[in-house]
This record gives structure tokens, C-alpha cells and sequence, in this order.
């Protein structure tokens, strides 16, 4: 798996590409298997924060994930697979964040 050498950051940064720069769909797949893994183990991180010390942005984070990940992506195609990737990789952005890591200036 390639998720696992990488930072969250360049994870994030691969599903977040511009459209002319989209994997195939085979690479959209992988693509897909790696968030979902680095993201659960985010979600398990931000679910371990009390709920009293988690910012409105992380424990919306925490929904979104389990809402994406069970519904994955809406609709059939690469074009709904590649989307489906993008956003969850905007919601792993933000658990990385409520958990500390840097991310470059204009994340959301």
C-alpha cells in the first residue's frame, strides 16, 4: 500500500490534483483504498479526543468520514470515484489538523 510511506499531506495532495492530473482508473481505486485506511486510523485518533475537547470542525470531520466511507462515492464512473476521492481527502485534511499536523497555508 502506498498510502503508508506517504504524509497525509501528499496523500491528500495526490486526490486533490488538478482534473488533468486524475489517475486512471485503476490509480483512482488505489487512491481511494489509501485514504480510507490513513483516514481510519485518524478517525479512531480525532474519536479518541473527548468529545468536550473536540473543535465543532473535528467532530464534523468524525460524521463526515463514517457518512463517506459507508455511502462512498454518488454516482457510477471514474468521474464519481474521482470526486469521492477528493473529498475524502478534504476530510482527512481536517482530522490531520485537529490532531496537529501542518498543513500548507489555504487547506480546507
Amino acid at each position: 500500500m502506498t498510502g503508508e510511506t506517504q504524509t497525509i499531506e501528499e496523500l491528500a495532495a495526490r486526490a486533490l490534483a488538478s482534473y488533468d492530473q486524475r489517475p486512471d482508473a485503476e490509480g483512482v481505486a488505489h487512491l481511494v483504498d489509501d485514504l480510507i485506511t490513513a483516514g481510519n486510523k485518524l478517525h479512531a485518533q480525532v474519536n479518541q479526543i473527548p468529545a468536550a475537547q473536540r473543535t465543532e470542525r473535528a467532530g464534523a470531520a468524525l460524521t463526515e468520514w463514517a457518512y463517506f466511507v459507508e455511502s462512498g462515492p454518488l454516482g457510477h464512473g471514474d468521474h464519481a470515484n474521482w470526486n469521492h476521492a477528493r473529498g475524502l481527502a478534504r476530510i482527512i485534511r481536517a482530522m490531520a489538523s485537529t490532531l496537529g499536523e501542518p498543513q500548507p497555508s489555504g487547506a480546507q
